[in-house]
């Protein structure tokens, strides 16, 4: 018998020690990436906690649930946050195992303490429960190891009505246009510029639409442009529009948004597209995400 309720019994002492030492040697990989020190450190943090800890503390439960929903739902990728989108693109690319995919387990352990510490703490304000503490401990972590898990891996793909910009090589002049012209409200319910999706029913299509409305002071040029990692070609591909685009007369799968148009690139498709890229002269990337 516990004579404090707060008190952790040796079984759940234990059991965080040890995915404590877990968690803070699984997340020293992580920072082969810098810019993941602030998620590194609230890590070793949350490590150390579980590790000193020997009762129940709601407020800092409170806290690190917190942060753990941020990272599990929150796509952030320089800090590697993201868990939920991160798992479930790992399943749509058919769980084709890379070693980024190793900095999922950090994650998963983080989410899953967090939440099942809330757990914890709420079950001790139970009156009449006859379930054991040890019982209660041992199948509440798997259950939410299972449903941090699972969840991603089991929820439907769909598809985004605007998308969302991922810049992954810094430089880029398209994503540095897309986003100021984002920001710029023509009235209350337009942007300036936008890339939105949707599906038409009549004609069992996905149309994908990229406009900008201010002409653009300086001529951007793509040495391609991918949908789901297939290079489009412009000079044979009969479902791309692009209003005052010019194409790469070198290049079929080159394309020049110039100086001083208004640029509407649409793209029809069969199928659900998830990313489109944009790239241009050294590698510099623009990817915009279409599915969640």
């Amino acid at each position: 018998m516990i004579e404090d309720r707060y008190a952790l019994t040796r079984l759940e002492i234990g059991f965080n020690r040890l995915f404590a030492v877990l968690l803070i040697l699984l997340s020293l990989p992580l920072l082969l990436n810098i810019l993941t020190l602030p998620t590194v450190i609230l890590f070793i943090v949350f490590g150390l906690f579980l590790c000193l800890s020997k009762k129940y503390h709601l407020f800092v439960n409170i806290i690190f649930l917190i942060f753990a929903l941020g990272i599990y739902f929150v796509p952030i990728p320089p800090i590697a946050w993201g868990f939920f989108r991160s798992l479930k693109e790992y399943r749509l690319n058919d769980f084709v195992f890379s070693f980024p995919v190793l900095w999922l387990i950090p994650l998963s352990v983080f989410v899953s303490f967090a939440v099942r510490n809330l757990l914890g703490n709420i079950f001790i304000y139970l009156k009449n429960i006859s379930i054991p503490r040890n019982t209660f401990y041992l199948t509440s972590l798997l259950i939410v190891f299972a449903a941090t898990i699972g969840y991603p891996l089991l929820d439907s793909v769909k598809l985004r009505d605007r998308t969302m910009n991922v810049n992954t090589a810094v430089g880029g002049e398209l994503p540095n246009i897309y986003t100021q012209q984002s920001l710029t409200f023509l009235d209350r319910y337009h942007m300036a510029g936008n890339f939105t999706s949707k599906f038409d029913s009549s004609s069992k299509k996905y149309i994908y639409h990229l406009q900008l409305q201010e002409p653009l002071k300086k001529g951007i040029q793509f040495t391609k442009v991918e949908a789901d990692g297939e290079k489009i070609n412009f000079t044979t591909n009969n479902q791309i529009k692009c209003l005052n685009c010019q194409k790469d007369v070198g290049n079929p799968y080159g394309l020049i948004f110039p100086a001083g148009k208004d640029i509407d690139f649409t793209v029809t498709s069969d199928q659900l597209i998830r990313v489109i890229k944009f790239t241009e002269p050294e590698d510099k990337e623009a990817e915009f995400i279409f599915w969640k």
